[in-house]
C-alpha cells in the first residue's frame, strides 16, 4: 500500500516535447499532432497542473489554442457574441508586413481536477478564422535565415490533495 503524500507533493510529472512543425489549412477546431501528454493518477483526489509552451501563428485574425482532457474542453473563455473563444490567443502572421518572420510563444498554467485514477489525455488543439495556422515555424519558411524554428510543449504535473 502507498502512505498518502503531504498535500501539495509533487508525485509525477509527465512531459512531451514537439519538435517537428504542424501546419493546418482550414478554420475547424483541430488537434495538434504531436501536442498531448498523457497520465494515469495516483490518487483520484489529486490535482493535475498542466502547463504549455506552444508557438503558433495564424494566416487571420482569431487565433487560438484550447485546451483539452479527452474530449472536454477546459479553460474556455466565456462566451462573447460572435467572437473566437479559447484558453490563450494565438499571434495574426499577416503576409504583408514583417510580422510574417516571426511568431509568439503562447503559455498557459491550468490546475485541473480530473477525480480519476484511470489514464486521462491532456492535448492541444489550435483553430484560426480562416485559411489556417502552424506551429513551431514562422509563415515565412523559405529555407533560409530569415526563417525560424521552434519547439512547443506540454507537462502533467500530478499534486497531492
Amino acid at each position: 500500500p502507498h502512505a498518502k503524500m503531504p498535500s501539495g507533493s509533487v508525485l509525477q510529472v509527465l512531459n512531451t516535447i514537439k519538435t517537428d512543425t504542424f501546419e493546418y489549412t482550414g478554420t475547424a477546431q483541430t488537434d495538434i499532432t504531436g501536442l498531448s501528454v498523457t497520465i494515469t493518477p495516483k490518487f483520484a483526489t489529486s490535482k493535475i497542473l498542466i502547463t504549455f509552451n506552444v508557438h503558433i501563428t495564424g494566416d487571420d485574425a482569431g487565433t487560438g489554442l484550447q485546451l483539452f482532457r479527452g474530449s472536454t474542453a477546459l479553460g474556455t473563455a466565456d462566451t462573447a457574441s460572435s467572437r473566437m473563444i479559447y484558453t490563450v490567443i494565438g499571434d495574426y502572421s499577416p503576409t504583408d508586413d514583417a510580422m510574417h518572420y516571426s511568431g509568439g510563444n503562447q503559455s498557459m498554467t491550468f490546475l485541473d481536477s480530473p477525480n480519476t485514477t484511470s489514464a486521462t489525455i491532456y492535448k492541444i488543439k489550435g483553430q484560426v478564422l480562416s485559411s489556417g495556422f502552424r506551429v513551431n515555424k514562422t509563415r515565412y519558411d523559405t529555407d533560409n535565415g530569415n526563417s525560424s524554428r521552434g519547439i512547443s510543449t506540454i507537462t502533467a504535473t500530478e499534486i497531492a490533495a
